[in-house]
């Protein structure tokens, strides 16, 4: 074997040896990019399909109004879930107490749930929990005080979430909504009212209704418990029945 022969061997060896550093060095690049970055981008990817479901229950809020007012007998809305449910939950309600007659209220619920994270429309507004645990209200119910020729009147729009149903997984869901009955009550006079109320986020209605004028007792994030109290105000009570099936 001659000297150039052997010349030639060499180089094939530190060719193939290169090779298969380089190769090593992007296969470890590779993997240290997929172990940092996919977390990452999965969190993106969870932030965006849950932003997404807060729209569409903005959208919810907007066609359950429509629907509890008869101003459009049915509604349906999709949704995809994305790895996550959602379910109408009965146990909500509302008691309203005034000239010593009280009045029960089931107002129900709708709630989306991801992960950590929820949704959930509940007597005319949209709610939502963080993976933190912080709870807020996204968009305001029918439910406000306003002061007219030295009266003050307190208007609340209660929606019943009147039905059953849910799903969980990554299927497209259609959420049914139809008029059922709406009620309407009011007082002749000033009175004092009792507003007791049970809900997973009860800690969030206290904040709204203290901004309309209600003194609340007092009541931590976790709490499910609500009492709130206002004097000398006229009472406009809407109670709107919509039956809603999810399939």
């Amino acid at each position: 074997m001659t000297q150039e022969d052997n010349d030639r061997g060499d180089k094939a060896v530190s060719e193939t040896v290169g090779f298969i550093l380089l190769f090593g060095v992007v296969v470890i690049g590779m993997s240290f990019i997929y172990v940092t970055g996919y977390p990452i981008l999965q969190s993106n990817m969870d932030s965006s399909i849950f932003q997404g479901a807060e729209q569409s229950f903005i959208v919810m809020q907007s066609d359950m109004k429509m629907v509890s007012f008869d101003q459009t007998p049915v509604k349906n809305m999709n949704l995809k879930l994305h790895s996550a449910g959602m379910w109408i939950d009965s146990t909500p309600f509302m008691n309203i107490t005034y000239n010593g007659t009280s009045t029960h209220y089931p107002i129900g619920k709708i709630e989306y749930i991801k992960e950590e994270k929820s949704l959930a429309y509940e007597n005319g507004a949209v709610m939502a929990q963080y993976d933190t645990g912080s709870k807020i209200m996204l968009s305001d119910p029918r439910i406000y005080s306003t002061v007219i020729g030295g009266d003050d009147i307190t208007t609340i729009g209660l929606v019943q979430v009147n039905g059953n149903g849910g799903s969980s997984g990554s299927s497209v869901i259609t959420l049914k909504m139809e008029h059922n009955d709406t009620v309407l009550t009011r007082t002749d006079v000033p009175v004092n009212v009792t507003m007791v109320m049970n809900s997973d986020y009860a800690y969030v209605w206290r904040d709204h209704f203290e901004d309309i004028g209600f003194t609340t007792d007092p009541v931590n994030t976790n709490a499910t418990y609500l009492k709130a109290y206002k004097n000398d105000t006229f009472l406009i009570i809407g109670h709107n029945i919509v039956d809603t099936i999810i399939t």
